[in-house]
């Protein structure tokens, strides 16, 4: 017979490790973000920083790239835009749908806020060996690519 479920340990488990570093960090990162003038998620960060990365994008495009659903992904971007960090450009292939791109203040943002998140990783991260980070970052993508598999 298997184990008991009273062996179950409930604080060895990834996922909820996984989801409360990522809670603390994002939360975090966000009042370090206010805290220089820029009252914004980490999700607000992600969509910035790919649109920097990767040029304008539409929503759904968004959507998918950050695995969020598309109403998040519209509320994050509604509040951009009110901000002036992005933009909606109307698809010239389909009058439709929207292109967003980022702003010249948008830019600005991210040459404040990138330091920002390069500096609180190597705060966080700074007394685990450069080996065990590797080995983290590869069995966290092993584990997403197996649940994008079996979805």
């Amino acid at each position: 017979m298997g184990e008991s479920i009273l062996d179950f340990q409930l604080e060895q488990a990834i996922g909820l490790n996984v989801n409360r570093t990522a809670f603390l960090m994002t939360e975090e990162i966000s009042r370090r973000f206010a805290a220089s003038g820029y009252p914004l998620s980490a999700q607000d960060f992600g969509i910035l920083f790919r649109l920097m990365k990767q040029g304008a994008m539409t929503q759904v495009e968004i959507v998918q790239l950050l695995m969020r659903d598309k109403t998040t992904i519209t509320r994050r971007i509604d509040g951009l835009v009110k901000k002036g960090l992005v933009e909606r450009k109307p698809c010239q292939e389909d009058r439709r749908c929207f292109r967003v791109a980022l702003t010249t203040e948008g830019e600005l943002a991210l040459e404040v806020m990138i330091p920002l998140v390069r500096d609180f990783q190597q705060e966080v991260l700074s007394d685990i060996p450069d080996d065990e980070k590797a080995i983290t970052i590869r069995t966290l993508k092993s584990i997403s690519e197996r649940l994008l598999k079996i979805r």
